[in-house]
């Protein structure tokens, strides 16, 4: 990885393939372009990835209570909101090999 000063888009578009800019805690920094592996993915890498597709779908469905609710919840850890919730979503994927309940919705109500 090395540090770079700026990002341009017309950087970006020239060393398509050959270079990958992005932003790593807030700082411009680039590298080699990663390379896909040529070997066929094992059933637990297909598992993963069909469990995390889902879980932008649940997170489609995830109303803005649920989402403060996360927002709040991930104050002072290292991830932000959405980081920590597809952690723990992958996480209970990985223990359990089985997708995790979500929380959609919910609402206080004085009764």
């Amino acid at each position: 990885m090395a540090k770079i000063v700026h990002i341009s888009e017309q950087m970006v578009r020239d060393m398509a393939g050959v270079v990958d800019f992005y932003y790593w805690k807030g700082i411009p920094v680039s590298r080699r372009w990663p390379r896909k592996s040529t070997l066929p993915p094992s059933p637990a890498m297909l598992g993963a990835r069909q469990a995390f597709t889902q879980s932008r779908v649940d997170l489609k469905n995830v109303t803005g209570p649920v989402r403060v609710f996360w927002a709040e919840y991930s104050v002072g850890k290292r991830q932000a909101w959405l980081d920590y919730y597809t952690f723990v979503y992958m996480r209970t994927w990985k223990d359990y090999q089985r997708l995790p309940p979500v929380v959609y919705s919910f609402s206080f109500s004085d009764g």
